[in-house]
């Protein structure tokens, strides 16, 4: 795992800002989420005040989550706002890791076909897309089917059977993705304002997610969304090579 994590290069300092495995951390004491319908199939809520965490969730049997990576080698890079505002999706946000030639670091993906291969050591999760249903899943666990038609592995993982994990206190803006148990509904997160990823993995399990997984964040955190009349656009830093976007199911 360290020769792995050696090997990041310019990525180390994204993934000390997600927050490697080390201690638990205090946490705000939050309400559960109250829901707001923003169209049939998805809704959204804020998770506490000190800083607040915006939660966008989708049903997958309206909506699909998919994994877009730009075209080339390396990808060509996108913000969450340039991919919702040419109508290819309804929200995004951005993906995992990359280089400093904004080349994907660890496994990704796109439409069935696999973009950048798996980093079988690496200590991190797997986010994987089927049809109407999305898994989290710890790397050593990932194996290659035909019916998985996104991934992203990036970590680490913020909970696991609903319980949260031990991470490193550290504060930075935060972009996450949270399933139910049945992995039915896809749940968009995203802190603004630095947070601790300790403290971002309890609120989640204290809103009753059972699996989550942190995405890159920093100045790559980003969302955008246009839906039902509600329009919201968190730019970050710069464009990423990898997003994972929401459309509706019925597109193709």
């Amino acid at each position: 795992m360290d020769r792995d994590r050696r090997a990041l290069g310019v990525a180390l300092l994204a993934v000390l800002a997600a927050g490697i495995p080390a201690r638990a951390t205090a946490t705000e004491a939050v309400a559960p989420p109250a829901w707001q319908a923003i169209a049939p199939g998805a809704e959204r809520a804020t998770l506490g005040s000190d800083p607040p965490v915006r939660l966008y969730r989708f049903d997958l049997t309206r909506f699909r989550a998919e994994v877009v990576v730009g075209a080339g080698r390396p990808p060509a890079a996108e913000t969450a706002g340039a991919l919702v505002a040419s109508g290819r999706a309804v929200a995004a946000v951005n993906g995992g890791f990359f280089d400093e030639h904004v080349a994907p670091l660890g496994l990704r993906i796109a439409g069935g076909q696999v973009r950048a291969a798996l980093r079988a050591h690496a200590d991190w999760g797997v986010l994987l897309l089927t049809a109407d249903r999305a898994r989290i899943i710890h790397t050593r666990d990932y194996h290659a089917g035909p019916e998985v038609r996104g991934a992203i592995q990036v970590g680490p993982r913020l909970l696991v059977g609903g319980a949260p994990l031990t991470l490193k206190p550290q504060r930075a803006r935060r972009t996450a993705v949270a399933l139910d148990r049945d992995g039915r509904t896809l749940t968009l997160v995203v802190a603004d304002d630095p947070i601790e990823a300790g403290e971002l993995a309890a609120r989640l399990a204290a809103a009753g997610f059972d699996a989550a997984l942190m995405l890159d964040g920093g100045p790559s955190t980003q969302l955008a969304l246009d839906l039902g009349g509600v329009r919201v656009d968190l730019p970050g830093g710069y464009p990423v090579p990898d997003l994972l976007a929401i459309v509706s199911a019925t597109r193709r």
